[in-house]
């Protein structure tokens, strides 16, 4: 951000800008030239014709001085009417004693609003004075946030402003759960996180008709939080930006003091969640301060979703009716977007929902949005999210690779099509399959037995004499006689389970697909 030297000292600077925002009322008939130039001005002179002239100075030039002054390069302001290339107020219909004044009291004021926050850090005061000076200063409540969300300082709370909730476990403020989640989904608001300039959340923005300030909390490469003005008390005007991102900058130089960048860690509330969904690890930091946001435990039985739209050309739908009614349906539930999917935690524990419940509740949002929609089992542990995303991801999987008319899968319902698939991930089927299976394939095909699938159909019903005789649509005296033929052929022993889950395994691998119906 401008204005600062490369030094420890922060030093305030002034543009023209923030000037005239500061005089506009008592200069209230005036032209001025205002290039959006950077803060660069210190102070300001009287101009006597003085050949030694410095760029950060702004020079008031009297009647009659005019034609002497280098007004293409140096700032500058003037009752009378000249013009140049460089920023300037001209045409001030105010006295000019009285105009030399007002410039001398801006610069005071914000040499003052300098002083006192400076004394803020080196007196060692807290977070909550530097929002109190520039409270004060900008006429409107200040307040931080970090990555995470955790309110760090306010000036103070008044109507209007949002408001924070408490959590009983980690003794602090948030951003309420149901903002949060709103704000990951509007991409008006994500990309609001990359800009390193103070920007406007408008009222079209923000859920409580209210404008706000903003500036982001950037130290180096690191995200740090966030620091808003609400425009509750004085209207916010050009110049508040860059005062506020002079007070962003005393606020990084407290943070940096205080080691709150590496209390609060490299990584904001999703991109955790995400790293442990993809890598299983995370910072142990942000992990926890993130369980004391949600009022979990570490502990905990949890139950991972992944949403994608049908149609696979299309993104995933991350708008924030979606989300609201996903949280509205699923108590103890955080939702994040990801590579075009919508990946979702349900806390069991604490919504005290079972995993059949959930899909219940869960499937009409799912058929009504024309999303797919792949769960886990549940998963005991933070760090079993992990597990649990890859057991949604292979459910995801199967719907979108089989000819299947589901749209809602689990894990379980899908884990016997995982195996198979697994089993033939270096080996084709026929080479993992019992070799008995050939023998009997080509028996069948010289001498017109149907041994194959009679010893099918006598292991899927459970070696039952009747079921299996009546499945094949034969008499018992035939099948016996046949079964006694496969025994001869094969000398299997069929009441080893084992062999049994082998050859039934083995039937599936040689005749389905590597994603079968199920």
């Amino acid at each position: 951000m401008p204005g600062f030297g490369t030094g420890q000292e922060l030093s305030v600077k002034l543009n023209l800008q923030m000037i005239t925002d500061e005089m506009d009322e008592l200069l209230w008939d005036y032209s001025a030239y205002l290039p959006g130039e950077q803060p660069s001005l210190s102070g300001c002179l009287l101009y006597c014709g003085q050949k030694d002239l410095e760029m950060d100075t702004l020079y008031l030039i009297p009647e009659g001085e005019e034609t002497g002054f280098p007004a293409d390069k140096y700032c500058y302001a003037t009752t009378g009417s000249l013009r140049g290339a460089a920023p300037h107020i001209r045409n001030i219909h105010c006295p000019f004693a009285k105009t030399l004044n007002l410039l001398i009291t801006v610069f005071q004021r914000y040499r003052d609003f300098e002083r006192d926050l400076s004394n803020v850090i080196s007196s060692g005061g807290s977070l909550v004075q530097l929002c109190r000076v520039g409270s004060r200063f900008l006429g409107n409540p200040v307040y931080i946030h970090d990555n995470l969300f955790a309110v760090l300082a306010e000036s103070s709370h008044v109507d209007g402003m949002l408001e924070f909730e408490y959590n009983e476990k980690s003794k602090k403020m948030y951003i309420p759960l149901w903002l949060i989640n709103e704000f990951k989904f509007d991409d008006s608001y994500r990309k609001t996180l990359s800009l390193h300039q103070a920007s406007i959340w408008g009222v079209d923005q923000y859920p409580h008709t209210m404008r706000s300030l903003f500036v982001n909390l950037w130290d180096g490469e690191r995200y740090l939080g966030r620091m808003l003005v609400n425009e509750v008390g004085t209207p916010l005007q050009p110049g508040h930006f860059r005062t506020a991102e002079y007070l962003a900058q005393f606020v990084i130089a407290w943070m940096r003091g205080q080691e709150m960048g590496m209390q609060s860690g490299n990584h904001n509330f999703e991109e955790t969640f995400i790293e442990i969904m993809t890598t299983g690890e995370a910072d142990e930091r942000d992990l926890q301060t993130i369980l004391g946001i949600l009022d979990w435990d570490s502990t905990d039985q949890f139950l991972c979703l992944k949403l994608q739209n049908q149609n696979m050309g299309n993104t995933v739908r991350v708008d924030n009716v979606l989300n609201s009614r996903l949280a509205s349906m699923l108590s103890g539930c955080v939702s994040f977007p990801h590579q075009q999917q919508v990946c979702v935690v349900v806390n069991m524990t604490q919504s005290k929902m079972d995993a059949g419940n959930l899909r219940l509740q869960l499937a009409p949002l799912i058929r009504d949005s024309c999303m797919y929609a792949g769960i886990s089992n549940p998963v005991k542990g933070i760090r079993a999210l992990y597990h649990g995303f890859l057991q949604a991801d292979i459910a995801m999987d199967y719907i979108t690779k089989t000819d299947s008319s589901d749209w809602l899968v689990t894990f379980a319902s899908c884990a016997l099509s995982y195996i198979r698939q697994s089993a033939c991930v270096k080996l084709p089927a026929q080479m993992v399959a019992h070799p008995v299976l050939h023998q009997l394939l080509e028996h069948d095909a010289a001498s017109g037995t149907q041994y194959y699938d009679t010893l099918r159909t006598y292991l899927e019903c459970e070696r039952s004499i009747p079921m299996t005789a009546a499945a094949l649509i034969i008499h018992r005296t035939t099948l016996t006689y046949r079964l006694g033929k496969i025994q001869e052929l094969t000398r299997l022993n069929l009441d080893d389970p084992d062999l049994r889950l082998y050859l039934l395994l083995s039937y599936q691998l040689l005749e389905r697909g590597k994603y079968p119906k199920m």
